[in-house]
């Protein structure tokens, strides 16, 4: 099997503007966050690529499981508040590494929000299209 860059997208979303559309929910997830010791970017390889979320540093096995459950939580109200007041797109959260599974040249790098149902401009990604970016980097593997 040989081995290459593949392409990939994402129509990103500032986290300012979703700080703008859903305020309470987006302080909420991010503090959670924050509240377990994590990152944004541990939180991002976690709920993008299944990856194990790092609480290692949380000695109490329930304690580290109920901050664990708060990130989810807050995260699943934003999506579907996100979705509710954005008349339809789906709110996701990704993470790449463009040092060691892409390019240079990638738009994106790290954490980085991004929204669905706006491919087609509907409704909401027509009132949403000078907020939402769309972005692209590949992937080696």
């Amino acid at each position: 099997m040989s081995m290459g860059y593949g392409a990939a997208y994402a129509d990103v979303i500032t986290k300012k503007r979703i700080k703008r559309t859903c305020p309470t929910e987006m302080t909420a997830f991010l503090r959670a966050i924050k509240d377990a010791g994590s990152s944004l970017e541990n939180v991002a390889q976690h709920l993008a690529q299944d990856a194990e979320l790092d609480l290692s540093h949380i000695e109490d096995d329930k304690e580290a499981v109920k901050k664990q459950e708060a990130i989810h939580k807050t995260w699943r109200k934003l999506q579907r508040v996100f979705k509710r007041v954005s008349e339809g797109l789906a709110l996701n959260i990704g993470y790449h590494n463009s040092e060691d599974e892409g390019s240079r040249y990638d738009e994106v790098n790290g954490a980085f929000f991004c929204v669905g149902g706006v491919y087609r401009l509907t409704p909401a990604g027509k009132r949403f299209r000078r907020s939402i970016k769309r972005k692209f980097y590949v992937n080696f593997g």
